[in-house]
């Protein structure tokens, strides 16, 4: 008898042990994501994601985009990819995805910003609770490899299961069991085979769900998530809360089942033996597959509950990703709002020691000025800065203000050989976006940004057909800045546009930019004493001179 007590109290010594082992390593888990989110608050990112990762996160943008969403050759003249990784402090999939989606969806509701800074500044003033949720958030992490979307569509597509045959391994087991006592080596046989049939059968049918399992861990990972946001509650947040709680409430039977299915370990990181004996249960028993199937039907009953969770969870971690930003940047405003733009001390946000630029620009501007002075860095300054007030409403600028725009650039093109597109027509294809759109919405207020206006052709057809094209961007109520290196085009378009330029100094042999945009056109030109810089023959240099002056004089080549 004293033998018997003596295992049973070693036997719930272990199991007392095993769990207070667990909970030591929860605390410390818990304790290092503090630490992590922590420290990468504040700062810019410096561990860029890989082209097939920018690609999964771009999906939420494109699930959602909208007319007025920044189209794919404005996001890539502006470089958003590299902008979204430098701003990037995202610790979760959600997170990530949606402050990507926020970056290309403008919010024309003057009140809708004003909440989103309160959100934003609540989090900024709030360090103890924004740490723990950031910690929340760093504990769902991301999915490695699976996307969130294509993982929940892909859902609708597996066939419910009949899960009767899954109950046949615990039948087998309690028939072998039973047997035993009636016939114990007759039992003992029955008991090996059942053994080994489930384990077969249990891999068999675990193979056809495995790839799903990952993603019904990570679900239940965000939902539990979702439900303890509400213990670290900042006020200004509420509709979020609210509306969260609300939906986590209806897939409790969801989160449920989910630990049958994954084991506790890959739901919370840890492990022990007891994890172990659950991993034997499920294989002799089926118990995980089971669950699987009745989870399944239960998913695709609030497939849009779980897609609302991630969506929120993004967006509140999103406020996140702005506070830290603001933290980081050196300089920051609050946008306001006025006809065309008035930018004072605007600068590039991944631009080191920047140069620091304003302009009030009530009509078109017209930039001139060579090459590497700063023209092409100045309209994406300007148009970032734009977009930065109608998304993140957090502009890089002493001061900045403008209007609803809808935003198109024509900026950095290239030629598109999957399509069989020469420069050229790439250009025209960009620039006829632009007239399509406005034409066809004439309620709208559009802002273009076009650098080297069709640059892709011969001089004279491009002075005059950039001359057509830009009067008539602004007589379609377009707010139009576009750069050249077409003097022609400021006595041109001087009735229309405001003209600026860039210049340099040469001096001791080398060309000095200090990258000040000035008003007036260009006056100097420097492609000529370039030549003599770099070393070409003094024939070349002092014969391209004469010319240029002859032209200059006679207005004809010779």
């Amino acid at each position: 008898m004293n033998t018997y007590i003596i295992i049973a109290a070693v036997i719930v010594g272990l199991f007392l042990l095993f769990f207070f082992y667990e909970a030591f390593e929860q605390n410390r888990r818990i304790e290092r994501l503090l630490k992590k989110a922590k420290a990468s608050y504040g700062k810019f990112n410096e561990k860029f994601l890989s082209p097939d990762e920018m690609e999964s996160v771009k999906k939420m943008f494109y699930r959602y985009r909208t007319d007025d969403s920044i189209d794919d050759i404005t996001a890539s003249d502006l470089e958003i990819d590299e902008i979204f990784n430098r701003f990037n402090t995202a610790l979760s999939a959600p997170g990530r995805d949606y402050f990507y989606r926020m970056l290309r969806t403008p919010i024309y509701d003057r009140d809708a910003l004003e909440k989103l800074n309160k959100k934003v500044e609540a989090v900024r003033a709030d360090e103890l609770k924004r740490d723990r949720i950031r910690s929340l958030f760093l504990s769902i992490s991301k999915m490695n490899g699976v996307n969130f979307f294509e993982c929940i569509d892909y859902f609708e597509t597996i066939p419910e299961k009949n899960v009767f045959i899954e109950l046949l391994p615990t039948i087998f087991m309690v028939v072998s069991i039973a047997t035993i006592f009636i016939n114990s080596g007759l039992g003992i046989f029955f008991l090996i085979a059942t053994l080994g049939y489930n384990v077969y059968s249990y891999y068999k049918s675990r193979g056809i769900i495995e790839s799903y399992i990952v993603c019904f861990s990570y679900i239940a990972n965000l939902i539990r998530c979702a439900s303890k946001l509400s213990s670290e509650r900042i006020d200004a947040l509420a509709d979020e809360y609210e509306e969260l709680e609300g939906i986590t409430k209806s897939l409790k039977p969801l989160t449920k089942r989910v630990g049958m299915v994954v084991g506790r370990s890959q739901n919370t990181g840890a492990g022990s033996p007891l994890d172990i004996l659950a991993d034997y249960t499920k294989m002799f028993f089926h118990s995980d597959i089971i669950a699987f199937y009745k989870m399944l039907k239960v998913f695709k009953a609030h497939k849009e509950h779980v897609e609302e969770i991630y969506i929120l969870t993004g967006k509140i971690e999103s406020y996140m990703v702005i506070a830290s930003l603001r933290t980081a940047i050196p300089e920051f405003c609050i946008p306001e709002t006025t006809d065309g733009i008035v930018a004072s001390n605007v600068y590039h946000p991944l631009i080191e020691n920047p140069v620091k630029n304003s302009i009030v620009a009530k009509r078109g501007v017209l930039i001139t000025g060579s090459n590497a002075s700063g023209k092409s860095t100045f309209l994406k300054t300007v148009l970032l800065n734009v977009l930065f007030a109608k998304t993140i409403y957090t502009c890089m600028a002493d001061s900045f203000a403008t209007d609803d725009y809808i935003m198109f650039s024509s900026m950095s093109l290239r030629d598109d050989l999957l399509h069989k597109d020469s420069y050229f027509m790439v250009e025209i294809k960009a620039l006829k976006r632009i007239f399509d759109y406005a034409d066809s919405h004439p309620d709208k207020k559009v802002l273009c940004f076009v650098d080297e206006v069709l640059r892709g052709t011969n001089t004279i057809e491009r002075i005059a057909a950039c001359t057509q094209i830009l009067k008539k961007l602004t007589d379609m109520n377009v707010l139009t800045f576009a750069a050249t290196h077409d003097i022609e085009l400021t006595s041109l378009l001087e009735d229309k546009y405001d003209n600026y330029h860039f210049d340099e100094e040469i001096r001791d042999d080398d060309v000095l930019f200090n990258y000040m945009i000035k008003p007036g056109k260009a006056t100097s030109k420097n492609a000529i004493k370039l030549l003599s810089i770099m070393g070409f023959s003094e024939d070349i240099v002092d014969r391209a001179k004469l010319m240029a002056d002859d032209f200059t004089a006679n207005g004809v080549w010779r």
